[in-house]
């Protein structure tokens, strides 16, 4: 089906004249604190935001031109400042953080906070927990990537070194731009009782030394139990909605949450791949994967357009935010979802909010 041809945002601001070039001079580096800042679709209780944001293939969609940055370091570094005035945006996963603890990235921190502050309608990050904490044991990829001796981590669920190394740290650095902790905990083989009891353990002792908004992902099926949901409720944590290869579809966890009850401080959606589906038979139920994401890689790089609608995951989404009307939801969309996640975004809030698709661009689109 072919894309609406969609609006400039810059249309609409009144005031706002595209500069002329000046012949015969070097063009200036784009400055994104400089560019203006409209205000945020949707009530401040539900925000949207990608899984990442440094992408160049958004250039004209979500970023006026990746080229005025100069480099793609200076892009890196500085693209969050007007990823953030799109008006589609409140928050993001802050992926990146998961690759080394904050507590050894706050210049990082305090950059990415200089970018948000005083963004009109507010914005926060959700960082994705430093893998340290969140990795039972370590596949052989990720030894030889880190560079690490042993598969075993003797940090995996410690809450002493958790609030040390991450969260205070992303307190301190990032201050009112900070959202939900994203625990996501690497699929693994640990019996679901004995699982439960480590988690009871790490937020017991996380939470008696510093409050922490924490939502919980999980990437093992069998430990998605009552017991779980006991805990997360008894510590004040959330459950991570996510749409992922080997767990079931959003709804259903979604199902799952209603009937127990809501946990947490926050509803926090991460749709990231096409997830798998539960099917019965004689042996059982049993989960079919769904999509796998070096597939996804291969397909929809450079995450420049949609290539497929995946109307069952937004359906879920939805629906959730329809159902769960008193805490704040973080709905945060993978490029790997559908192929461009800031038009899934912008589908979505068109969905929710009435307003044609075809108007919904950010601080990218050209005159």
């Amino acid at each position: 089906m072919a894309m609406p041809v969609q609006r400039s945002l810059f249309d609409a601001i009144p005031g706002f004249v595209e500069p002329p070039a000046q012949p015969g001079k070097r063009r200036a580096l784009l400055n994104p604190e400089d560019l203006p800042a409209p205000e945020k679709f949707g009530p401040p209780r539900i925000r949207f935001g990608t899984s990442s944001w440094t992408y160049t293939g958004w250039s004209g969609k979500v970023y006026r031109d990746v080229a005025a940055y100069g480099s793609e370091a200076r892009f890196t570094e500085r693209c969050l400042a007007e990823y953030a005035r799109d008006p589609r945006f409140r928050t993001a996963g802050a992926d990146n953080l998961y690759y080394a603890a904050p507590a050894h990235r706050t210049s990082m921190l305090a950059r990415f906070r200089q970018q948000l502050e005083g963004i009109p309608g507010g914005f926060d990050l959700c960082p994705k927990v430093w893998h340290g904490i969140t990795v039972n044991r370590y596949t052989q990829i990720q030894r030889d990537k880190w560079r690490l001796g042993t598969d075993l981590n003797r940090y995996f669920l410690d809450p002493e070194i958790f609030v040390d190394q991450v969260v205070l740290p992303l307190q301190e650095g990032l201050g009112p731009c900070l959202g939900p902790l994203i625990l996501e905990l690497q699929e693994n083989a640990i019996e679901p009782a004995t699982f439960a009891g480590l988690l009871d353990r790490f937020l017991g002792g996380a939470n008696a030394r510093a409050s922490c908004n924490v939502c919980v992902e999980l990437r093992t099926l069998d430990h998605f139990t009552d017991r779980y949901l006991d805990v997360l409720s008894a510590h004040g944590a959330g459950h991570v909605l996510n749409s992922w290869t080997r767990m079931p579809p959003i709804g259903w966890q979604h199902q799952r949450l209603l009937a127990h009850g809501y946990p947490g401080k926050a509803v926090l959606i991460r749709a990231l791949l096409r997830p798998g589906r539960l099917v019965e038979n004689v042996g059982g139920t049993h989960l079919v994967p769904g999509s796998k994401y070096d597939e996804a890689v291969e397909a929809y790089q450079p995450y420049d357009r949609l290539h497929v609608r995946l109307d069952d995951v937004r359906a879920d989404i939805l629906r959730v935010i329809k159902d769960v009307p008193d805490l704040p939801i973080y709905t945060v969309v993978n490029n790997r979802l559908e192929g461009h996640s800031p038009e899934t975004i912008a589908e979505l809030e068109g969905s929710l909010w009435g307003f044609p698709s075809d108007g919904l661009r950010g601080t990218g689109d050209a005159p």
